[in-house]
Parts: structure tokens; sequence; C-alpha cells
């Protein structure tokens, strides 16, 4: 008789138990069932690592908490008049005339928003951007805000990016709108020593006024401004997430309610001053940044990325 090994080398199989071993269906059905468990597996891991990453903090580009700084050892803002400066912006074609500052993006804030980036995604997360198509902004305006760098033009300087116009929903082109409309809109700089944000906001009419400001547009532009960022369920651009609470610091203490020395004293409402003189303070806290989903699995537990890795070479071999 020949032997196993002859049969199969004739092309001949030895005949087989089939209640001893399991049919192809079978084998079929058990991967399947195995692909499903680990499948199911993985996306329970995958769900733990995204609680994970909402939880985080906020990291810099070197994955260190950026929010870990204690309060205690920043400043909220200083008071310019204190120092030399004012709270009022200095327009150069306008002596002796400029436009209340008044809302400040407390040094408090978290430190991610205290960057020129960070501040101008906060800003596009409450309906803000740089002017329509990147275009200038027309005249200059700057402030002195105490800490030693005397009169300082709009923004980062050159004034470009200095004027943030309301965008009407939309932050890629909505500017062009507010530019032909009018709208919100708001100069800002930046405080050196406290990294606070000084903003002189108001709302402007539409581009056949040379952009006048409204009436009562200077309390209005701060008023706005204020009820956007500190909307009940926060704001957000993209992956970008806030939290905004405010305080108010009343007229007489940092600014006059006045129209002395105010440039467009005529939008006051009747026997109003053209300004309150109310300083709106924010305190932004950032919740999410777009780094998160990258740096999820980085800032996951080894013993999580261990059975992550378990589970895939169990989908291969099961696959």
């Amino acid at each position: 008789m020949a032997s196993t090994s002859q049969l199969r080398i004739n092309g001949d199989r030895p005949s087989r138990n089939n209640s001893s071993m399991p049919s192809k269906a079978k084998r079929r059905r058990a991967g399947a069932n195995s692909w499903a468990v680990a499948s199911a597996l993985v996306g329970l891991l995958a769900a733990s690592l995204l609680g994970l990453t909402n939880a985080s903090p906020v990291t810099d580009a070197y994955g260190r908490a950026t929010n870990s700084l204690e309060r205690r050892d920043r400043t909220n803002y200083t008071d310019p008049n204190d120092h030399g400066g004012q709270m009022l912006t200095i327009i150069p074609n306008v002596p002796g005339l400029g436009e209340p500052i008044n809302v400040i993006v407390s040094g408090l804030s978290d430190a991610s928003v205290l960057s020129i980036e960070g501040f101008l995604l906060w800003a596009t997360s409450i309906n803000f951007g740089v002017s329509c198509l990147g275009q200038a902004n027309g005249t200059n305006q700057l402030a002195n805000l105490g800490d030693g760098k005397g009169n300082v033009t709009q923004g980062t300087g050159d004034g470009d990016n200095g004027v943030l116009r309301w965008n009407y929903g939309d932050a890629y082109v909505g500017t062009c709108k507010e530019t032909f409309q009018g709208g919100n809109h708001f100069r800002w700089w930046r405080q050196a020593g406290t990294n606070a944000f000084f903003l002189a906001s108001s709302v402007e009419l539409d581009l056949s006024t040379s952009h006048m400001i409204a009436q009562n547009g200077y309390n209005a532009g701060r008023d706005e401004l204020v009820g956007n960022a500190t909307a009940s369920n926060g704001t957000r651009w993209e992956a970008y997430s806030y939290n905004t609470t405010v305080e108010w610091v009343p007229a007489g203490v940092l600014l006059n309610a006045t129209t002395d020395g105010i440039n467009h004293p005529q939008i006051a409402l009747e026997g109003q001053p053209a300004q309150d003189g109310r300083i709106a303070v924010l305190t932004v806290k950032q919740l999410t940044s777009g780094r998160d989903s990258a740096m999820s699995f980085m800032r996951a537990p080894p013993i999580l990325l261990s059975i992550l890795a378990a589970l895939l070479i169990g989908l291969i071999t099961f696959a």
C-alpha cells in the first residue's frame, strides 16, 4: 500500500474525518467573530484615548502644559495711566483726539492665548479676522500702554494686522462684507510685561460713509464683542475652543466717561458722553487646541498603548 507521502506526491489526498475538523464555513465564521470582537475593543480603546485627549491641558510645541504657570506669578494688566500712557488711542493726523481702549484681554488668561498667534486664533473663534484679503486698514493708530515702549503702532507694529473686523460667520472672506457693509471692528496692542491685549472696539458704518463710527458706536462695539466672547456654550474655530469670562472696570478708574478728547464726538447719544468709560476685562481659558488629535496617542498611558498594540496584532492574526 502506498504511503501517505506517496499519495500526496501523486496528487491524491488521504481521507479525513469531517467530524473531527471544522469546515471552511465554520473557520470563516470564527474568524469573522474574532475580527468583530477585536474591532469593538479597538473602538472602545480609541474612545478612551479621545476622552483623555479632551481632558488634557493645552500644551506648547514641547509638550509642556501652557497653563501650569501659577496665576499669582502673572499680572492681570498694568494701568497705562500710572506710567505715562493712556486709555485712548493716538491718531497721527488728528492731534489731541483718540478712540477709547475699552476692552482688555487679561494677562491671567491661559498662556496659550497670550501669544500673538493664540490671540488671533481666539479672535477668529469670536468671529473677527484681518481685513478683506489682507488689505491695508487706512490710517494706523498708536497706543501708549505705559510699558516703556512708548507710542506703538497697532497690531504687530506694521499696522497691517492691527485691525480685526467682524466676519459675519465666515472666517475666510467674511471681513470683505464688513468692509462694504460696516459692523464691529477693533484695533489691538499687546502690553509688554503682562502680555495683556488692549482693544479699541467700535461699530462703524458702511464704506460709503468712509467707515464713520455709528451712533453710540464705541459702547456698542465693546458690548457686542463681550457678548460674543462670553457665549454660554463657549466659542470655537476648527479644533480650537475657549471659555471667556468678563469683569467690568467702572468709569473713572481707567477711563473717564467723557466726550473730551474723543474722536467723532458727534456719535454720543443725547445727553450722554461719547463713551461711558467702562472697561471690559476678559479672561480667556483655552479648552482644546488643534494639536489635541495628533498628540492623543503620545499623551496616553503606556499600558493603553500596549493594549492597543496587542489588539492590532490580534487583528492581523485573525485576518
